[in-house]
């Protein structure tokens, strides 16, 4: 099996990956909410148009059936004690928030551990509504006994730290994640239209897989999963579609390896 390689492929088919040989699956699919990403728009008017776009608007049962699809051949190339962890949000359809909880019927023989919020500062706003400011992850582990979780790396300190209570002055994390968007002046922005950050991924990471192990990333996009887990000392394997953005994560890539290298 080739390591660190982001393959310009759908991941609908993942035959060269053999059985149970990924640790960690960490992604954020296609959300299929019709958004125009890279688009600048005012008043339902594209303004300006920058970046090479992807299809956000498939017919709903072909898209449902790629899931299927794609987390089946996920789950057949995880190990026994690994887990998936899959980023989506909320879509609106005529006006009425429908919840991405329909995700778990492509999970059914797994576990899930935690549902996590991820909360962030800004984005999209309306007058109709309060403004939508979190997406889902949801934590999936094939045994719900034996499974990755090193709480450690990833504790936090503690606010409220009393040395007559407690032995650290760190904690676990909530279910509830505060963590910045990908925004214009953040050194990691590419040119992908939506992409989420490596503080996020890195927290699962860390928490989810340890150095040397494999992780999967079968939606790589601008290649976060892949920057995060080189950065961390594990493997990755990405499937990405768009041709273009295979070029930029290899190029994201390319500088990490530059910046070890001195």
């Amino acid at each position: 099996m080739e390591l660190d390689v982001i393959y310009n492929a759908s991941s609908e088919d993942m035959g060269r990956i053999p059985d149970s040989s990924v640790d960690l699956v960490v992604t954020s699919p296609p959300y299929n909410i019709d958004v125009q990403y890279g688009n600048k728009t005012a008043n339902g008017r594209i303004l300006e148009s920058k970046g090479v776009k992807y299809d956000d608007k498939m017919d709903e049962s072909v898209y449902r059936k790629m899931l299927e699809t794609v987390f089946s051949e996920c789950k057949r190339v995880l190990k026994p004690n690994g887990s998936a962890w899959i980023n989506i949000k909320n879509r609106c359809a005529d006006g009425v928030i429908l919840p991405p909880f329909w995700i778990q019927d492509f999970f059914s023989d797994m576990y899930l551990k935690n549902l996590i919020i991820w909360n962030f500062d800004w984005g999209g706003s309306t007058n109709r509504r309060f403004a939508p400011r979190y997406e889902f992850v949801f934590w999936f582990v094939k045994d719900k006994d034996k499974y990755t979780f090193n709480l450690d790396d990833v504790k936090i300190p503690a606010l409220n730290y009393r040395p007559d209570r407690y032995r650290t002055q760190m904690k676990n994390p909530t279910d509830v994640w505060r963590i910045s968007m990908v925004s214009g002046n953040f050194e990691e922005r590419t040119s992908h239209p939506a992409q989420y950050p490596e503080e996020l991924v890195e927290r699962i990471v860390l928490a989810g897989s340890n150095k040397g192990d494999v992780i999967l990333d079968p939606f790589m996009g601008s290649g976060t999963s892949a920057a995060v887990a080189k950065k961390l000392g594990r493997h990755y394997i990405g499937f990405e579609t768009v041709p273009e953005y295979c070029a930029i994560a290899n190029r994201r890539l390319a500088k990490i390896k530059e910046t070890s290298d001195v």
